[in-house]
């Protein structure tokens, strides 16, 4: 009877590439129009759904604007189970398939960038991988600009608005949900009477503050945006 040598082989290691320089791997992003479109039907849902019921799952002091866009692009990526859905008291009809994808692979809950360049497999370890941070800086590295008008902005996309003197981060975020509607944070915690808000762009027109009017013509308007991984 012969000897049978046993072998081991090592699996093979993660493919990391980030193809497109965008500063996120590849396999973390979305590729097909079908995940893309369900992500940001998910998302613009999640976010529409904080102004008519907040969710406890909403930690009061990730309540800000950016504390919007956090927690809605985190709960699009999860696995869409019943104990899932009794996190949201209210949740608009998503006619798109769950996608279930987080953590994200690889790069676990460490979802936002706050680094220029492209992935390096020590982004989360130092610290250019986070899980929460601001307004200017999802719109500087988790986000690519798409231009200063709605006609190229879908449900689901991003505003964003910069104030210098403003107290607090000088940074504002909004979301676009289409038929120019947007809903977005005030910016101040619960306690301090913040709130969601779902106001069209043509009432942010009207606002007395001209800071806040979504046109070209603004210098603190610095545009519409869409997210890195379905971009």
């Amino acid at each position: 009877m012969g000897l049978v040598l046993a072998t081991s082989l090592s699996p093979a290691p993660p493919d990391l590439s980030d193809l497109d320089q965008d500063g996120y791997p590849d396999v973390a992003e979305f590729h097909s129009t079908a995940q893309r479109e369900a992500f940001l039907a998910w998302f613009a849902a999640i976010a529409e759904a904080q102004f008519t019921a907040p969710s406890p799952a909403w930690p009061a002091e990730a309540q800000d604007c950016s504390g919007l866009l956090r927690f809605a692009f985190v709960e699009a990526l999860k696995p869409k189970t019943p104990d899932w859905f009794q996190k949201f008291p209210y949740l608009p009809k998503v006619q798109a398939p769950p996608l279930g994808t987080f953590p994200l692979p690889q790069i676990g809950r460490a979802v936002f960038r706050v680094a220029p360049g492209p992935y390096r497999p020590d982004d989360v370890r130092e610290g250019r991988l986070v899980g929460w941070t601001s307004a200017m800086y999802l719109m500087w590295y988790s986000s690519v600009p798409l231009g200063r008008t709605p006609d190229k902005a879908r449900r689901g996309d991003l505003l964003f608005f910069v104030r210098p003197l403003a107290k607090g981060s000088a940074y504002h975020s909004m979301v676009y949900l289409g038929n120019g509607l947007v809903v977005y944070h005030t910016g101040y915690a619960p306690s301090e009477g913040g709130e969601v808000r779902l106001v069209s762009l043509k009432t942010l027109n009207q606002h007395p503050q001209k800071y806040w009017h979504p046109r070209p013509e603004n210098p603190y308007f610095l545009g519409f945006y869409r997210w890195k991984i379905v971009h």
